[in-house]
């Protein structure tokens, strides 16, 4: 028969609630109580006269609060001081403000709900979003990045090494060094309207579009030149030099050694000739457009009379074209084509390129070990893509369902383990390859076998989210989603917070739940201890190794802590009272 278990109480305790019950029976307010007649709290008028009594009060308890020290630690360990003044290491207001340690052992304070964030790792690694979606911060001090971002994508920037970068609506800035303060490469672009800077050879340049000026490093070309654009215009790639009026009329390029020579007279006549290699032409284009090749892998004519025929005659291939592009076949060494028509029904077949297109049904197209499939184009796709012995095949239902499938063939070991998880959750995809030497030689390629699945990513838009890599463990899921796609990391530090009222993780054996940014909070430890929050009206956290339980009610108005050693009552965040342990427990007890 199980022994009952009685509870002793202070001869002191009932004479501490007779005087606390006077001092209210003087007040004169009362009000029955299970058919008894106690004291009650008397009217504000009486009891609170004055404003400054009031306010005392509330400062006092909000004092009591605060300054409570933290509960024992679930471990054998004695427990450390509590800090002095504000708080204590770790405490929790809801969704008004909150500072915890994550899954990931960053320290992490939150305040207004989703719109205050400050997380810090022991490795510098920090997230800093005062007030989201306005401004946010994340630092990568490992990898050397730094990026921020203001009303995504109104305004971001990032610092990679010493290059800088930044943008704020059309306006782009570059700082090639911006660790050098007497570096000289650096640009100011204010699209399509103006740019200036410096190359890092120290040449300066300004452009007023379309008025004129020089813009360096720009649309893939060294030096672009103008006046009254498109009266003239004068570019540079390399040693081609390139002079345009009253573009696209006429152009006309040149290089130094005599490589290229180019002259157009749009529509009527254009050549294009590249030595050693091929010269192009047309007249009235598009109607007449030919080709003579030189080179000695590629050598022979190809011609197209738009849009009635054409044909390709050469030494590595030969076909046909009717109605082009509707209509084509060209048979040859790399590849053999076939359009009919073109894009409805496509056909290729090569040593490098695999594709069989019944457009928009159907469709999948192999270039290496990337591989794509589509039903219903665009709506539904597969894509199927092995980098060494991982492979990752992802399907897509546009844009309600994406997931991504990372295996590796069955008997290879678990990759080394890599940083924490804080950088990929801010900034997913900047950290991958962190670590990895560039000189390994790269793994070998994977064969055909069995495979284990080591990752999986899932993504139900609108509605929820769900991550899990086998290897480590980790497993997040998450509700709401409302970016269509995968989450670029801006969104995933200035928005995604801001709509996901439901956050679970898990990792090596410990969990967490986060329900309307701290509502309801929810904590299991590898050790079978557990806490949970609904605020302000219940907390509960129960240790295992040490035996101990605790609950309070509205934040402390009631409170109950029990451990083996004692048992302690508190009211009002005032006072607390303690309890001798049963004598059946302590018997129990070891």
């Amino acid at each position: 028969m199980q022994a009952r278990h009685t509870t002793r109480v202070p001869a002191d305790f009932s004479n501490h609630w007779k005087t606390f019950f006077q001092s209210l029976e003087n007040s004169g307010q009362f009000f029955p109580i299970i058919g008894k007649t106690v004291p009650f709290f008397p009217t504000i008028g009486n009891f609170f006269s004055n404003h400054w009594k009031t306010s005392a009060l509330a400062l006092a308890l909000l004092s009591a609060w605060f300054c409570a020290p933290p509960r024992a630690a679930a471990s054998p360990e004695p427990s450390p001081e509590p800090p002095a003044w504000p708080f204590p290491w770790e405490w929790d207001a809801g969704l008004f403000a909150s500072h915890l340690e994550s899954l990931d052992g960053a320290e992490r304070t939150r305040a207004a709900g989703p719109f205050f964030e400050h997380t810090t790792a022991d490795d510098g690694t920090e997230l800093f979003a005062p007030v989201r979606p306005f401004w946010s911060r994340a630092i990568d001090p490992i990898g050397g990045r730094t990026n921020w971002d203001a009303c995504w994508p109104v305004a971001a920037g990032k610092t990679f090494g010493d290059e800088r970068s930044w943008r704020v609506v059309n306006v782009f800035g570059f700082d090639k060094d911006g660790a050098d303060a007497t570096s000289k490469a650096d640009h100011l672009w204010v699209l399509p309207v103006w740019a200036s800077g410096q190359t890092a050879e120290g040449q300066s340049y300004a452009a007023l579009f379309p008025f004129g000026g020089t813009v360096r490093d720009f649309l893939w070309k060294d030096r672009i030149s103008f006046v009254l654009w498109p009266i003239w215009m004068e570019s540079d790639v390399n040693d081609l030099h390139t002079t345009d009026i009253l573009w696209p009329i006429y152009s006309r390029g040149r290089s130094d050694d005599g490589k290229w020579d180019k002259l157009r007279v749009f529509p009527f006549y254009s050549r294009i000739e590249n030595k050693r290699q091929f010269v192009k032409k047309s007249v009235m284009w598009p109607f007449w457009n030919q080709a003579e090749y030189t080179h000695p892998k590629a050598n022979g004519k190809a011609w197209v009379l738009f849009p009635i025929c054409g044909r390709v005659d050469l030494n590595s291939q030969k076909g046909w074209m009717a109605l082009p592009p509707l209509f084509q076949y060209v048979e040859g060494e790399q590849m053999t084509r076939l359009y009919c028509p073109w894009p409805f029904f496509q056909r290729e077949t090569g040593k490098y390129r695999q594709r069989l297109y019944v457009w928009p049904f159907w469709g999948t197209r192999t270039d290496g070990d990337l591989r794509r499939t589509f039903w219903a184009w665009p709506f539904l796709i597969r894509e199927q893509n092995r980098v060494g012995r991982e492979q990752r095949v992802r399907w897509t239902l546009v844009p309600f369902w994406n997931r991504v499938t990372t295996s590796v063939p069955v008997g290879d070991p678990p990759p080394e383990p890599k940083r924490g998880s804080l950088f990929s959750a801010i900034a997913p995809g900047s950290g991958e390859g962190d670590g990895d030497s560039a000189d390994a030689p790269p793994p070998p390629p994977a064969d055909d076998g069995p495979r284990r699945i080591t990752a999986t990513r899932t993504k139900v838009w609108p509605l929820w989210s769900h991550a899990s890599n086998v290897d480590t463990g980790e497993i997040r899921w998450r509700t709401l989603e409302l970016w269509p796609g995968p989450n670029p990391a801006p969104v995933e530090r200035s928005w995604a917070p801001l709509w996901t009222l439901a956050d679970y993780r898990a990792k090596e054996g410990r969990s967490e739940l986060d329900v309307l940014w701290g509502l309801y909070r929810q904590r299991c430890e590898a050790d079978g201890s557990r806490s949970f929050s609904a605020f302000p009206l219940w907390d509960h956290d129960r240790s295992e190794p040490r035996g101990e339980r605790h609950w309070s009610f509205l934040k402390g108005l009631l409170a109950w802590d029990r451990t083996p050693d004692e048992r302690r009552f508190r009211f009002l965040w005032l006072g607390s009272w303690s309890f001798d342990v049963p004598a059946a427990e302590e018997e129990a007890s070891p």
